[in-house]
């Protein structure tokens, strides 16, 4: 009785010794998050222009382009010649107004069907490829630049 008792501690034992104090360091991981501006260098400082740009191989994601694809939505490149982005896009798209907020249309495009978006396929989908984090106080903020059209 007691050898059948100890063959369904021994488990038990073993598990607590390997996790005691002379338990084997955790594997470290063999790469760090993708956190741009924090962990990598941030390659897109500007937020929205520095993705949505003309690809060296033909493919045009510049923000006038994406928006064309809209229906309804205004021609901006004469408006708004030398628009802050998305800053400008703002004026239209608070929160609270009836053409919805940037906000959610913004999320929503990028996360929107994983596997067909560019945001996570090229870009990785980090959320600091678009926000920029104070280290110092915690503080999220958007990123923004000149418009490229």
């Amino acid at each position: 009785m007691f050898s059948r008792l100890l063959r369904r501690l021994m488990p038990v034992a073993l598990f607590l010794l390997a996790s005691g104090p002379f338990a084997p360091a955790p594997a470290v991981a063999e790469s760090l998050p993708y956190l741009p501006g924090i962990l990598q260098p941030d390659d897109h400082p500007h937020g929205c222009v520095d993705c949505h740009i003309l690809a060296p191989d033909g493919t045009d994601t510049r923000l006038y382009k994406m928006l064309e694809g809209i229906k309804g939505h205004p021609v901006v490149t004469d408006a708004f010649k030398k628009a802050i982005i998305p800053d400008d896009c703002l004026l239209c798209h608070k929160v609270g107004s009836k053409l919805g907020s940037l906000t959610e249309i913004i999320h929503k495009v990028h996360f929107e069907g994983k596997e067909n978006s560019r945001f996570i396929t090229v870009y990785q989908g980090a959320c600091l490829n678009c926000h920029s984090l104070d280290l110092s106080t915690g503080k999220m903020s958007i990123k923004h630049g000149q418009a490229n059209w």
